[in-house]
């Protein structure tokens, strides 16, 4: 039996947005649930929603002593530590706003994280992040904002995600340069022709189909 845990934000939790309320709700199963129904793996999900890195740190502290008890702990952060106050952008788009965790931040409070797992005997496994729908994710966060500055703060909405990609970069980068196995799923949504159905209104939660690429992808990948 191969004991797994993870630590993801609302990604983990399988939320989708319901386009008739505006709101989003949760899958009948958590992302993960999958890998728990194979009888060769038993899976324990800490997954938060809205966590970024340095919250999924303090999450982390907090179980350090039952992490031995998994032989990986699956991690995705970065796309609430890349997202901006964009209520503040639209209002003072001349100011340097700075996202929930700037890069560096990100990529040092991430190393710790990995640390802490490793020192407490589970082996990491990190995940990249899937990729935005650019479009959709300006008009979502842009609603009823003023959207002129806050494009005219991120210079073009391709920058916004090239912005989140290069989050998505510095996993890549922490997993070669400490020697911990990266999952890319992100390579496994832009390869594909209907990438467009994989990714919500919201432009950045995955949507059914693109929750069961997803966990293919990383069950495939353990297996």
């Amino acid at each position: 039996m191969m004991n797994v845990c993870v630590f993801v934000d609302s990604i983990g939790k399988g939320v989708e947005l319901d386009m008739g309320s505006g709101r989003y709700k949760p899958l009948k199963l958590d992302l993960f649930e999958p890998l728990g129904s194979n009888q060769n793996i038993s899976l324990k999900n800490y997954s938060m929603f809205g966590c970024t890195v340095t919250r999924g740190l303090s999450v982390i502290e907090r179980y350090a002593e039952n992490l031995s008890n998994y032989k990986y702990t699956i991690l995705v952060f970065g796309g609430n530590d890349c997202n901006f106050m964009w209520n503040e952008i639209a209002d003072a788009p001349e100011v340097d706003h700075q996202p929930k965790n700037p890069l560096d931040v990100f990529m040092s409070t991430y190393k710790n994280m990995i640390g802490k797992i490793q020192n407490a005997g589970a082996k990491p496994i990190l995940l990249t992040l899937p990729p935005l729908h650019a479009e959709r994710f300006f008009d979502w966060v842009s609603k009823g904002l003023n959207a002129r500055n806050i494009l005219k703060f991120m210079g073009g909405v391709d920058r916004i995600y090239r912005w989140q990609e290069m989050y998505s970069l510095a996993v890549l980068k922490l997993g070669k340069n400490l020697n911990v196995p990266v999952v890319d799923i992100r390579s496994e949504f832009i390869c594909r022709k209907d990438l467009s159905e994989l990714i919500c209104e919201d432009g950045m939660h995955p949507t059914s189909k693109g929750y069961e690429l997803i966990v293919k992808t990383v069950c495939d990948q353990l297996s």
